[in-house]
C-alpha cells in the first residue's frame, strides 16, 4: 500500500508541473498576442490549443 501512496504523490507532483509550465507557456503568448497587430489564424488557432490543454490539465488536478 505504501509504494501506490509514493506513486500518487509522485504523479501529482508531476501534474502539477506541467500544469504550471503551460500556465507559463499560455501567458506568454496571451501577451504575444495581445502585442501583435495582425495574429495569423495560425497564432490564434495556437492559442486556442494552448487553452484547450491549459483547461484539460486544470480539470485534471481539481480531480485529485
Amino acid at each position: 500500500m505504501r509504494r501506490k501512496a509514493k506513486i500518487y504523490h509522485k504523479e501529482k507532483k508531476r501534474l502539477y508541473e506541467v500544469l504550471d509550465a503551460q500556465k507559463f507557456k499560455l501567458s506568454s503568448q496571451k501577451k504575444h498576442m495581445e502585442k501583435s497587430i495582425d495574429p495569423s489564424r495560425e497564432a490564434l488557432a495556437q492559442l486556442k490549443m494552448e487553452e484547450a490543454k491549459y483547461r484539460f490539465l486544470l480539470k485534471e488536478a481539481r480531480r485529485w
